[in-house]
């Protein structure tokens, strides 16, 4: 191992680098007010397909939206959760009645 430099800081041999989504997801320079609670920020993002090393597509997501992680170790629950969730909207929608409190 070496120490190896990126974006000026130092990461000097035999450190253990983790990864922080959260901080990902909080970038200012990336979303308009990080901190404040809006879901349709999310509305818009891409998710990218990449080729692995063996030449099978592999789901890499977005590389500002870390939720479900990314590349070859994209989270394998990821499809399923957004089928459920689409199930749950489903039920929501069609089997309650909604009224507007004054």
């Amino acid at each position: 191992m070496k120490d190896v430099e990126v974006k000026g800081y130092l990461i000097p041999a035999g450190w253990t680098v983790m990864v922080y989504p959260t901080a990902a997801h909080l970038n200012p320079s990336v979303y308009d007010d990080p901190l404040s609670f809006n879901p349709w920020r999310w509305e818009t993002l891409i998710n990218y397909v990449e080729m692995d090393r063996q030449g099978q597509k592999v789901n890499s997501g977005s590389e500002n939206f870390m939720a479900f992680g990314g590349g070859s170790r994209f989270c394998s629950g990821a499809e399923f959760v957004k089928l459920c969730m689409a199930i749950f909207f489903h039920h929501l929608v069609t089997k309650y009645r909604y009224v507007q409190f004054d």
